[in-house]
């Protein structure tokens, strides 16, 4: 196959490169950064690059939606652990699909499409600080486990957007006056997390992915109800991950995923860019970057050696990087090659992140609050220590999780 053509533009020929809140966010943007394409998106490559294209990528993709392939008689790949994993998609995948005769894959390569548009008679909001907290309120009622609300932020949203039926780029956008996003997180279940790297494993992020789906529709329609304009994004039209940090949901971590507070890295994130008028939150920095650079299990433990042990760094590895940013970049070839190798995605790097931690109940909530505040300190190395001398990160099988019969 041919490459899409590729028509990125420098973003100062679009806006202003920096912005206020970089510095509260560790943000290094430098003076070459590109907004991203979205066909250089390693899933997205894997459906028009000969060079990461293959039968195993063909049978992972299948693999989604279709029960049964790459099933192997071994625990963790049994035919009930991909059963499993596919029903936790099952919600997202009806989203992905109702589009697909009008050229749109919703919730992955489009914004999520609206039902209605926005009612005629529009709700007056006096107070955007009030509203914020009313909104969050909805968001929680409807799903979301954290909310967080930021100005919206056209350096992360992709300069042109896939079209996987014609395996092209098209124009992106969502709709102009947006100017508000709201960040929602949806907790991914801790215990089948353990069994990463398999099948099972595979459920919590599917079923993250199907809640977020569910979620973000029912605010956007809460939004357009009340009069205003509202796109839902799941995995879509932005990059998560420096909206989720802006909107205070948490830091950037060596294995490029969002930590919070609340669960480390073991969330999926969604967004709703709206015109009603909000009051924004501000980033939040608790140590996570200090403490990233003492500690390496994600980088230790990843098979394929794709987490970088280096200091954050502004080279390039591979046309899926993201162009103008000194951060941690996770080498995503590398990366999607064990996924597709091994049937499944993998997850082993949320596993065995130190802020990877339950708070199920008053003592676990205890002494995670207490491993956090000492991992912000300069005590880091004695969290690390602690860490792993307690065993947590460790791996667990498969049959495990199945013996524990209900225990979510």
């Amino acid at each position: 196959m041919n490459n899409p053509p590729r028509q990125e533009k420098p973003y100062k020929e679009l806006a202003p490169i920096h912005d206020p809140r970089d510095e509260l966010c560790d943000f290094e943007i430098q003076e070459n950064f590109k907004r991203f394409n979205q066909v250089n998106e390693i899933y997205c490559r894997g459906q028009w690059d000969a060079r990461i294209r293959s039968d195993k990528v063909i049978d992972w993709f299948k693999s989604m939606f279709i029960t049964g392939i790459n099933v192997k008689e071994r625990d963790g790949f049994r035919l009930k652990d991909f059963a499993l994993k596919n029903a936790g998609w099952s919600g997202a995948n009806l989203v992905i699909q109702r589009s697909l005769d009008r050229g749109r894959t919703d919730g992955f390569l489009d914004n999520i499409a609206e039902y209605e548009p926005p009612n005629q008679d529009k709700v007056t909001v006096d107070d955007p600080e009030q509203m914020a907290a009313e909104m969050k309120q909805v968001c929680k009622f409807f799903g979301a486990d954290i909310v967080g609300i930021t100005s919206t932020d056209l350096r992360w949203h992709y300069s042109n957007s896939f079209d996987a039926k014609k395996l092209e780029e098209k124009p992106h956008g969502i709709p102009e006056g947006l100017n508000n996003t709201i960040v929602i997180g949806t907790e991914m279940a801790r215990d089948v997390i353990k069994t990463y790297p398999s099948a099972t494993a595979g459920v919590a992020t599917g079923y993250g992915y199907s809640k977020d789906a569910h979620t973000l529709q029912c605010i956007a329609a809460f939004i357009q109800g009340m009069g205003y304009r509202a796109a839902a994004s799941l995995n879509d039209t932005a990059n998560r991950i420096p909206y989720a940090i802006q909107a205070g949901l948490g830091e950037y971590g060596r294995h490029g995923l969002v930590i919070t507070k609340e669960f480390g890295p073991r969330l999926r994130f969604g967004q709703i860019f709206t015109d009603l008028p909000l009051r924004h939150d501000k980033p939040d920095k608790f140590g996570v970057k200090e403490f990233c650079q003492i500690c390496r299990r994600c980088s230790d433990a990843c098979p394929p050696k794709a987490i970088p042990e280096s200091k954050p760094q502004s080279e390039i590895i591979n046309q899926s990087n993201l162009i103008g940013v000194r951060k941690w970049t996770v080498d995503a070839e590398k990366c999607f090659k064990f996924w597709t190798d091994q049937g499944t995605e993998c997850g082993i790097c949320i596993r065995v992140c130190p802020y990877n931690k339950a708070s199920t109940n008053w003592y676990e909530r205890l002494y995670f609050t207490f491993w956090r505040w000492l991992a912000g300190t300069s005590l880091r190395g004695l969290a690390l220590w602690l860490d792993i001398k307690l065993g947590f990160g460790g791996p667990k099988s498969s049959s495990w999780w199945w013996k524990k019969g209900s225990g979510w």
